[in-house]
């Protein structure tokens, strides 16, 4: 059985959690009895990846208008079990590449995106414009890919078997059946944290590429607060990874905040620099800026990789899989309050008193988090 993964995602560091959660996909896909292709770029190339292993150069022009053009021309001339294909949103070359692969013969086609609902957040783009005239071409742009997005996802039903929800729920994506999914790890791969002993000061992790909707800001100002009451307790923010277009202002932030002592930046990590940071954390911080997407249920990866690490974490949205009970995981508001630093403490100490929170954890994370499950239940729901 043949099966492509399509995914129009650039293979760079600052999407490093994303790239592994494909890669994970396809690891699955395969350990699941497929012959896998799966699609990544880099600058001017599309690169296919696993079974069938190449890469196509692109010329001057629209890069991704030419992705797709190759994405469909290859489709077109392969027969495939499944299609599945990973989309940011709709558009009228979304359904050009899905005719073209029925076409040829594809039998089931299922779609994936990853961020649902995801038109507020494209829109936002319009301020990383600089200047009037700028800011009026990329307005007019992001209307007019709103624009096709809904005019387009008109034809995916009866086109797509069914489409996968990352993000708030939904039965139904322009009337084609939905299901909400969680993400997943590979648990082999990541090292267990050894919890430390009560009263040590406290090192909270986190990694991420892109800031501003991880409320990270929260951290900081909490750890202000806290200083500025009488708080003791030795606190320290580590934060792998940070777009290089955000960090200075995050920076800035640290700087006025009085905590440049306390927070540090080493930059993107992967493979053992990272997990000896994991070594040095006691808690992992996940996603706490939901509410600026406008969401209010996410499954991040962070949190997953953290439970596998046994690394207890802070969280503030709606999760499928946690409810609301785990001894290892701490639920804050989904809102801009700043995290309230002596309740972070307080779990950390109780973590820390708990021997088997670790293990605890760990077994939780590999039999909730397992991408050969999870993948599997999907493609049972396209049909597969």
């Amino acid at each position: 059985m043949k099966l492509l993964y399509l995914t129009f995602q650039e293979d760079a560091p600052l999407y490093l959690g994303v790239t592994r959660k494909i890669r994970g996909q396809a690891s699955a896909f395969q350990k699941l009895g497929y012959e896998v292709t799966y699609t990544l770029w880099r600058e001017k190339t599309f690169c296919f990846c696993g079974e069938d292993r190449h890469e196509v150069q692109i010329g001057p022009g629209r890069v991704m208008k030419q992705f797709f053009q190759i994405a469909a021309d290859y489709v077109a001339a392969h027969r495939f079990d499944v299609l599945y294909i990973r989309l940011d949103r709709i558009s009228f070359d979304v359904i050009h590449l899905c005719k073209a692969a029925r076409k040829a013969g594809t039998r089931q086609i299922g779609g994936e995106i990853p961020n649902y609902p995801y038109l507020k957040d494209y829109a936002r783009n319009i301020q990383y414009a600089k200047g009037i005239k700028a800011g009026a071409t990329t307005a007019a742009k992001i209307a007019a890919n709103i624009a096709a997005d809904r005019l387009s996802g008109l034809s995916l039903k009866g086109l797509v078997d069914g489409v996968v929800l990352y993000g708030n729920h939904a039965d139904h994506f322009f009337g084609v059946k939905a299901i909400n999914a969680d993400n997943g790890i590979d648990t082999d791969s990541i090292p267990v944290v050894a919890p430390k002993p009560e009263g040590e000061p406290i090192t909270m992790l986190g990694v991420a590429g892109t800031l501003w909707w991880q409320g990270y800001d929260r951290i900081l100002r909490g750890m202000q607060a806290y200083r500025a009451s009488g708080g003791r307790h030795p606190l320290r923010f580590v934060l792998v990874g940070g777009d290089r277009t955000e960090m200075p202002g995050f920076l800035a932030q640290v700087k006025s905040l009085g905590l440049t002592e306390d927070v540090l930046c080493p930059g993107f990590q992967t493979g053992d620099e990272l997990n000896r940071t994991y070594r040095t954390a006691d808690v992992g911080i996940s996603t706490l800026g939901c509410y600026r997407r406008g969401l209010t249920r996410c499954s991040s990866l962070k949190a997953r990789e953290y439970a596998a690490a046994g690394l207890p974490f802070l969280y503030a949205y709606d999760d499928d899989s946690l409810t609301g009970k785990e001894p290892f995981a701490l639920r804050v508001p989904n809102d801009d309050t700043p995290v309230d630093m002596e309740q972070l403490i307080a779990f950390v100490e109780r973590c820390r008193r708990q021997a088997d929170c670790s293990r605890q954890e760990r077994t939780f994370a590999e039999e909730q988090y397992d991408w050969k499950a999870m993948m599997q239940r999907i493609l049972a729901f396209l049909g597969a």
